[in-house]
């Protein structure tokens, strides 16, 4: 396989021929006959491994594919293997290298199919004497596909020079002949970039956390619809691939956009008509109803590999039964989920909420509030969860009251995703200090919190297993083991918690917290 590959572009008229010509002055040259080659590149749901500045492409090659993993721009390869089938997740590759590199970007996100292109390749092989292959050179005439159709736009042409081990001297030789000769200068932009901008993809837009830039003295209702319309569109965005059921994320950012506008609804009540504000706030109690047992198998399936390593090497194999048994769960509450998602209530309820959002006309029975400064508002509701936290945190003397830090920890949820929604009202000098003081009390307290669910979860599924299937002792020995880590961890977390708790309550810090937030 090369080890190294260098991409040009083609100035015009340039043809193989020419090339080959150049070639024939210096050594002997063999042409293979032109071959149609489908390359696709693959990513996550939101682009992570191109975000992260690299490119896998997968193509067919008998007996099975060929895949790609190299930067993206220069084109320099990192990893090139023949695999037998189409991985859909990291864990699903058999070289281990690849497997733990590829894991550690993707976090357990599904490679999807993003980007199909149609390459026409004709290869010249410089060789010597003896017929040994020295470099290969192709030209690719590249097309992107349209999904879902038959149309395609053309990509500019590219030469690709393959340097092989061991002829490195004659490669240089090589190179410099065809960049003096034939003009060749390096891409400019990478064939993946240009396949994107012909197909109008713009794959570093997506965020599920967007960041806003309210006026200070903008209407408290006009900036809380801004902000509601903006998860209403990653719910949209997010809905097919969660009830196509393509990746986990799908369903995690349509869940956590969902959440984030329940819990404006929730708080910020008083800014909206309150006939209006109680039917939706039910719409979107029972989204979080018919989706969130979805999402917390999502969860387990996500963390098993990590479970799998919590537990002695003789119990190991014995987990598996349980991975097979969350997966028919998960199956089973996909379906039940899908059917309300797809339903008439669904897209009318949604159909609804976006013409409440993008109304030019204000509804009639606005509250005071409505009218008021977002940074008034913000600021009030900000500083009345603070103190609700500080409040119930100190409350909590020691690890005995698993359901009190539970309770806070939903609080310190609401806490952070206000600050960070209404962020730019503030100066950041001042609240960069706060918000880092509240992510180590939210390490700590989702942490828990997980551990906590976790726990109690794998002892639920080990009955239902005994219930549905017939069981090995060996299987809930394992479940048992497991569950019993998950315990441990969770009362690590419970020690830990004053510490992480007094950071935030500390004299300077409510001060802080007072300075910025506090209406007075």
């Amino acid at each position: 396989m090369p080890e190294e590959q260098l991409i040009f572009s083609v100035p015009e008229n340039l043809t193989l021929q020419d090339l080959k010509n150049w070639l024939l002055e210096k050594r002997p040259v063999e042409e293979s006959e032109p071959a149609e080659i489908q390359r696709v590149f693959f990513d996550t749901f939101d682009w992570r491994l191109f975000n992260s500045g690299y490119v896998l492409e997968i193509s067919a090659q008998k007996p099975g594919y060929l895949l790609t993993w190299r930067e993206l721009g220069g084109g320099k390869i990192l990893i090139q293997t023949a695999i037998r089938q189409i991985p859909r997740f990291a864990r699903d590759l058999v070289a281990p290298g690849l497997r733990k590199r590829l894991g550690d970007l993707l976090s357990g996100r599904t490679l999807l199919p993003k980007v199909s292109v149609n390459s026409v390749t004709r290869e010249l092989r410089v060789i010597n004497n003896e017929n040994k292959t020295l470099m290969r050179i192709e030209i690719r005439h590249d097309r992107a596909v349209v999904p879902h159709s038959t149309n395609f736009f053309k990509l500019p042409e590219a030469v690709y020079l393959y340097p092989l081990r061991g002829f490195e001297k004659i490669a240089e030789k090589v190179l410099r002949q065809l960049t003096r000769r034939g003009k060749l200068r390096p891409i400019q932009e990478d064939p993946l970039v240009s396949a994107l901008g012909a197909l109008g993809i713009n794959a570093s837009s997506y965020t599920n956390s967007p960041a806003f830039n309210f006026d200070p003295k903008q209407p408290a209702y006009e900036a809380l619809c801004d902000v509601l319309n903006r998860h209403r569109l990653i719910m949209e965005e997010n809905l097919a691939g969660a009830c196509q059921d393509k990746d986990p994320e799908f369903l995690h950012d349509f869940l956590h956009a969902a959440r984030r506008s329940q819990c404006l609804l929730h708080h910020y009540h008083s800014v909206f008509p309150s006939k209006l504000i109680n039917i939706i706030r039910q719409d979107f109690d029972w989204l979080e109803k018919i989706t969130a047992p979805v999402r917390s198998l999502d969860i387990y399936l996500g963390l098993f590999d990590e479970f799998v390593t919590r537990v002695d090497a003789s119990h190991r194999v014995a987990l598996e039964p349980l991975r097979h048994f969350l997966e028919a769960e998960k199956l089973k509450e996909h379906r039940l989920m899908r059917v309300p998602l797809e339903s008439p209530r669904y897209r009318r309820t949604m159909n609804a909420w976006k013409d409440i959002l993008n109304s030019k006309t204000l509804p009639s029975d606005m509250p005071e509030d409505a009218s008021k400064p977002i940074i008034e508002i913000a600021s009030k509701g900000i500083y009345s969860i603070y103190l609700e936290l500080i409040g119930k945190g100190s409350d909590i003397t020691g690890p005995e009251n698993p359901d009190a830090l539970l309770e806070l920890q939903i609080i310190e949820k609401r806490l952070g995703y206000e600050m960070e929604t209404f962020r730019n009202l503030y100066p950041e000098e001042e609240i960069a200090p706060a918000l880092a003081a509240l992510r180590q009390l939210q390490d700590n307290l989702n942490t828990f919190q997980n551990l906590h669910l976790q726990h109690g979860s794998l002892l639920d599924y080990s009955k239902k297993m005994q219930q549905q299937i017939r069981t090995m002792p060996v299987w809930l020995e394992a479940i048992e083991l497991l569950a019993a880590d998950r315990e441990r961890e969770e009362h690590k977390m419970q020690v830990e918690f004053q510490a992480r708790y007094n950071q935030l309550a500390r004299k300077n810090m409510r001060k802080r917290f007072r300075a910025l937030f506090s209406p007075s």
